[in-house]
């Protein structure tokens, strides 16, 4: 019987397409779509949807949404998210269009398993159309498939031979789908024992309302304490759970387990349509398992996919860094065009270091994840994905993790944001939510900055054994920190809060392909896309919060005070020069005329110097010819140094200022409000304020110190003046005043609070978009918030007690 279509009528046609994963459905979807793609949500859930629309020369009228249902092998679920792939080719989610057509895509080199999948979704009811696809492959193994038979042994369903990765029999498949739109005919199809039918018909019964498809009744009774029992529950009356579980009874006593009522009519069946529909030729080995010979070598495989996952996370850091300096070079000249274009203001503050300093913020990662999704559509279009997990499955199963962990947690070495992307190719909900948790814990690149001016500045160079020092052991321990935890974090979590019964890794090995650049392309286009759209609009948002506490209040007094400052600095330089510059006039006219060109060539070079070093330099490389020249180039030599130290004494009034401004802004007073808490990690309110603004990025904290201790926000992690004021800082007030501030106890308690904490609102944004929910986001920050500061802590005073 076919299902009434919950759709309106209308002229857009809905083609859902699924499939088994590694089956080549995404690759026929890019291909039959190609850039005309929308990605979003199901509404509630983490699962990601992806359409896209096509049309047709026969139904010029039309326009056909195809929509990528997420790959599965059974449309039986035990979770919301697993559910939503079901749901979604039920038409039963609100808001969402029911399928006019489905289409599935089947692996001809797997053809039982896929008819598996298949007489599930003939049972929706709804034009059915089987894109057989990899058929090159199936030949290649032997394997010819008499495809007109085989449409016949599925009651008509049209069968069309697809090789997507070449774009083969793709104009057949889409003709397809709009013929059998145009006929919106499908069998009425049953597939089980009398004894399950009559179950299915007696729910089916009970909750007769016109809607629900014979699919979904099956997925009531066979799904114990499903989604699907539970939302029909939820919407008919209560007391058919008798009617359940009485069905349920009976196939219990006839088949032994539910599993068995429902698995073995349709297994059976498909090997006995594969055995009419097959010829399998001689057997040969084929080019994938020659090729697994090489890639799962108990030795040769590791020692492989070491090389690889290096040069995947070396073109990560290395191709990335010249354009994500091109980026922050960009950016740092719209902000300066933009300053230079505006009076000094709150306005221009906002537009410069909030707008365009949050939005630059999170298009610098973009180079990265661009090229570290590049890697893993070739690695997941080639096949070598599942078997990369396979190899280093067992280091990681024990801790609830998997294989697939792996290529996300290191990605996150570089950066947790392409890293918790990564988990993407986490099938497993519960596993894909302990490696989002944990990713962040790694040690990305954003922490060594703060690594290596806390060991430089605090930590004794000692050498132990006449090669290791103590400066590289604290810097690898805060490494191993980050993996040890994430260790701890993982099997804490599997234990307590993302336990599952079922099996920890079952892992297909799909046959090897040549990717396609259309299908490559467009993956990567589609993801860095998504992380532009969702992750810049509420980091940008976080970033000019965070520019709002550290800009306000604007203290009137302070900015009248500095200019005061500035205009007697500029009212005395102005003084210096008129003493100056007669004597000078008259030492130039004194000059010969024929000397005068070379003199102001000299001029001009000494003119272009900003230190004295270098102005001394220019000065003692001009040979005056006359006591004139020596007159005139000895005064304009002092007058050019009186510049530079005016720009200087400038400089050192506007880095004051700004240190001054920020003393006074929340941010410090959120810093002298908790320092009676941090004070216990060994911080006074200084370190504590610089912390705090290091929340949306970590970095943060260098320049955030540079501007607390009047170096102006432009020191990095060398600065040695930066070094020095902070080795001099004392305590200003409390029972240790006058105090030195820092100490190794202190410089390590803030690398491992650096080490386990997220300070990073790009990441906590990822994990609320890969996640599905808010939830996620707070729970890993708390959680390693929360770990940071006990780490801190104990590091703090253990060392302290240790005479550090």
């Amino acid at each position: 019987m076919l299902q009434p279509a919950r759709s309106t009528a209308s002229r857009t046609t809905t083609v859902a397409i699924c499939g088994n994963p590694n089956c080549g459905k995404t690759t026929i979807f890019n291909a039959i779509t190609g850039l005309r793609q929308r990605v979003g949500n199901y509404p509630g859930v983490t699962v990601e949807k992806v359409s896209g629309d096509f049309r047709l020369d026969r139904f010029p009228d039309k326009t056909f949404c195809l929509l990528d249902i997420p790959g599965s092998y059974s449309l039986a679920a035990f979770s919301p998210d697993e559910y939503i792939a079901a749901r979604a080719l039920f038409g039963a989610i609100d808001g969402e269009p029911a399928p006019d057509v489905i289409v599935c895509v089947i692996d001809a080199t797997q053809l039982e398993r896929g008819l598996y999948l298949l007489f599930q979704v003939m049972q929706i009811g709804r034009p059915v159309v089987v894109a057989l696809n990899m058929i090159d492959l199936a030949l290649r193994k032997g394997l010819v498939i008499d495809t007109k038979k085989l449409s016949t042994q599925l009651g008509g369903v049209p069968v069309v031979n697809v090789i997507g990765s070449r774009r083969e029999g793709i104009d057949d498949l889409k003709a397809a789908i709009g013929e059998v739109s145009a006929a919106q005919h499908q069998n009425d199809v049953r597939f089980y024992d009398r004894d399950v039918e009559q179950a299915i018909d007696d729910i089916a019964a009970g909750g007769n309302d016109g809607y629900c498809t014979r699919a979904e009744y099956v997925r009531v009774l066979f799904d114990v304490d499903g989604p699907a029992e539970k939302a029909f529950l939820a919407n008919h009356d209560p007391n058919l759970v008798r009617t359940i579980e009485a069905g349920r009874a009976r196939l219990r006593d006839r088949f032994g387990t539910l599993s068995a009522a429902e698995t073995a009519p349709l297994t059976q069946r498909a090997a006995a349509i594969r055995g009419e529909v097959v010829k399998a030729g001689k057997a040969r080995k084929s080019r994938s398992d020659r090729i697994d010979t090489i890639v799962l070598h108990p030795v040769v495989g590791p020692v492989l996919l070491l090389l690889i996952m290096t040069l995947m996370f070396q073109s990560v850091f290395s191709w990335a860094e010249p354009v994500m300096n091109l980026v922050d070079g960009m950016f740092g000249w719209l902000a300066n065009l933009v300053a230079g274009s505006m009076d000094d203001g709150p306005l221009r503050s906002l537009l410069t270091d909030g707008i365009i300093g949050g939005v630059g913020s999170v298009v610098i990662f973009l180079p990265q994840i661009v090229i570290l999704f590049l890697f893993i559509s070739l690695i997941e279009d080639s096949g070598y994905m599942p078997r990369a997990a396979f190899l280093v499955d067992r280091l990681f199963g024990w801790c609830g993790l998997s294989g697939k962990s792996f290529i996300p947690m290191l990605s996150s070495f570089a950066c947790a944001v392409p890293g918790i992307m990564a988990t993407r190719t986490i099938e497993d909900r519960k596993l894909r939510l302990i490696t989002i948790m944990v990713s962040p814990l790694m040690a990305c690149s954003a922490r060594l900055p703060v690594y290596a001016i806390m060991i430089a500045a605090f930590i004794p160079h000692r050498t132990y054994a006449g090669i290791l020092n103590s400066q590289g052991l604290v810097l690898t321990s805060l490494y191993l920190l980050g993996i040890v935890v994430a260790v701890l974090v993982s099997f804490t979590l599997k234990k307590l809060v993302f336990r599952s019964d079922r099996s920890s890794f079952v892992m297909e090995l799909p046959s090897y392909k040549v990717p396609t650049p259309d299908s490559v392309l467009i993956r990567v286009y589609n993801r860095a896309r998504s992380f532009l759209v969702r992750a810049g609009t509420v980091i940008a948002a976080i970033t000019i919060i965070v520019w709002a506490l550290s800009y306000y209040p604007r203290s009137s007094s302070i900015v009248a005070q500095y200019e005061v400052a500035q205009a007697a600095a500029e009212t005395s330089h102005a003084d210096e020069l008129a003493l100056l510059e007669p004597p000078l006039q008259e030492a130039l006219a004194a000059l010969e005329p024929v000397r005068r060109a070379e003199f102001a060539a000299f001029m001009s070079s000494l003119t272009e110097t900003a230190s004295d070093a270098d102005a001394a330099r220019v000065r003692a490389a001009f040979d005056p010819r006359s006591d004139a020249e020596q007159r005139a180039a000895d005064l304009a030599l002092q007058r050019h140094l009186l510049s530079i130290a005016h720009e200087l004494r400038l400089s050192e009034l506007e880095r004051e200022m700004a240190g001054a401004l920020l003393r006074h802004s929340y941010f410090a007073r959120a810093g002298k409000a908790l320092e009676p808490i941090f004070v216990h990690l060994g911080w006074d309110w200084k370190i504590t304020m610089a912390v705090l603004a290091s929340f949306p990025a970590r970095e943060v904290i260098i320049a955030t110190l540079g501007t607390i201790y009047n170096l102006g926000g432009d020191v990095d992690e060398s600065s040695g003046s930066l070094v020095d004021k902070m080795r001099r800082a004392t305590w200003e007030d409390g029972p240790r005043t006058g105090e030195r501030v820092f100490s190794p106890a202190v410089a390590l308690s803030v690398m491992v609070f650096f080490a386990l904490c997220c300070q990073c609102g790009a990441t906590v944004v990822t994990i609320r978009q890969e996640a599905g929910g808010w939830i996620y986001a707070v729970a890993t920050f708390a959680y390693m918030t929360t770990l940071a500061f006990v780490g801190a802590f104990v590091t703090y005073n253990l060392f302290t007690w240790l005479g550090y």
